[in-house]
């Protein structure tokens, strides 16, 4: 909100801006100065939405952060889904191997037994033949009714009368325990993966629920960072808006200095006698004083005079003049009249103009895209010389802005 609040507020003041005409009919001083308070407010605006830019730029930063987390986080948790899911599969796959291994054992019991009750009821049947019909049991052995009950039930009388093995029926009774036991392993075992099964399903589900939920936050972020990143872009637009209506004022500036120096010129000329002709060589133009040269493009300093952290080799060097803000294309003036003594490429500084302004001042204008101007040539202040770009050792379109007095480096700053 805070954002949008202030855009608007740049727009408004770039509305009215633009709809300000310059004063008709005015004095041409009174011109001057409206002009050059007009671009002081743009100025100040253009540096107000450098800060906002900044601010939007760090949340730009903060949610992009954010978001990159956010994916991480989902991607983590679509990974042990996956890892979850072929576990699941594996222990699923083992817990009917083992649900089909138990029916296995119950079948097999089924059988043993109905093998013992089989043989059972054979030997029951042979020791009451033989006992009705006084065969081979043995004489000292009394049978009576509730003795015949207890042959049908005991293996004891099943051994006296028949013959039937007691090591043979101990050898059933064990293989009759060992299948129950195996069954209960198995039983015990089938409970243990179907509670391992039910936890990881469990925990596949929270971790797809954490997964959606991820998912769903990554595309909160992604709304946000959008919303940023237009409303950066309005702002960009906004100060380029600004900067084209500064261009245009210092173009106008530049126009009513020429007039009022005209102006001036006529008067003195009207006032003074027809000087006599002279063989002798034209004088050179007197060394400036501060505050005079005109501002060759109306950004902002971004880079002063002085000691600096160079931006491409990080070494502390001497900064022999100013960066100054400026997009590609954007015409670079001359700061006073003078003579071109050098237009093309200077090392580091990359495409160049010199001018000689005489009483020793020199000043240049690097990294420019295109030269507007050659060699040789006599320019006028306000003059368009070359237009902005990054040439040479630049790390973006500005223009670096030097001036010199008998060829040391002095601060632009103090003569603009």
């Amino acid at each position: 909100m805070t954002h949008r609040f202030s855009f608007l507020s740049l727009v408004v003041l770039l509305i009215v801006a633009l709809v300000i005409p310059a004063a008709a009919g005015g004095e041409l001083d009174t011109d001057l100065s409206n002009v050059r308070k007009r671009i002081t407010s743009l100025q100040r605006q253009i540096e107000d939405a450098g800060a906002q830019r900044s601010e939007i730029a760090r949340d730009v930063v903060a949610v992009g952060d954010r978001l990159e987390k956010a994916e991480i986080a989902y991607t983590t948790a679509r990974a042990k889904s996956e890892r979850l899911t072929n576990v699941l599969v594996e222990r699923q796959a083992a817990l009917a191997k083992v649900r089909a291994e138990l029916a296995v054992r119950y079948t097999q019991l089924a059988e043993t037994r109905m093998s013992r009750d089989s043989a059972q009821a054979e030997a029951e049947g042979s020791a009451m033949q033989a006992y009705m019909s006084g065969g081979i049991a043995q004489p000292d052995i009394a049978f009576s009714a509730s003795a015949i009950v207890e042959v049908s039930v005991g293996v004891g009388y099943l051994d006296v009368l028949t013959g039937f093995s007691s090591s043979a029926a101990e050898r059933y009774e064990a293989v009759v325990v060992a299948e129950e036991r195996a069954q209960e392993d198995i039983r015990n075992l089938e409970v243990e993966i179907v509670r391992e099964v039910d936890d990881l399903q469990t925990t596949k589900s929270e971790v797809d629920v954490a997964a959606t939920e991820f998912e769903e936050s990554g595309a909160v972020l992604v709304t946000e960072l959008a919303g940023h990143q237009t409303l950066l872009n309005k702002v960009d637009a906004a100060v380029a808006e600004f900067e084209g209506e500064i261009s245009a004022l210092a173009s106008e500036e530049s126009s009513i200095k020429r007039k009022i120096a005209a102006e001036a010129a006529a008067a003195r000329a009207a006032a003074q006698p027809e000087p006599k002709p002279s063989t002798k060589a034209k004088p050179e133009t007197p060394a400036r004083t501060a505050g005079k040269l005109v501002r060759p493009v109306p950004g902002a300093v971004s880079s002063g005079f002085g000691q600096r952290t160079h931006p491409i080799t990080g070494k502390v060097r001497m900064h022999n003049g100013v960066d100054m803000h400026g997009g590609f294309g954007q015409p670079i003036l001359a700061a006073e009249d003078g003579k071109v003594i050098l237009a093309g490429v200077k090392g580091g500084y990359g495409n160049a103009v010199m001018i000689d302004h005489g009483g020793g001042m020199v000043t240049l204008y690097a990294h420019q895209q295109k030269l507007g101007v050659r060699s040789g040539q006599w320019v006028k202040a306000g003059q368009v010389i070359g237009w902005v770009g990054s040439s040479g050792q630049s790390t973006g379109p500005h223009l670096h802005f030097e001036v010199r007095i008998n060829g040391d480096p002095r601060d632009p700053q103090k003569y603009m």
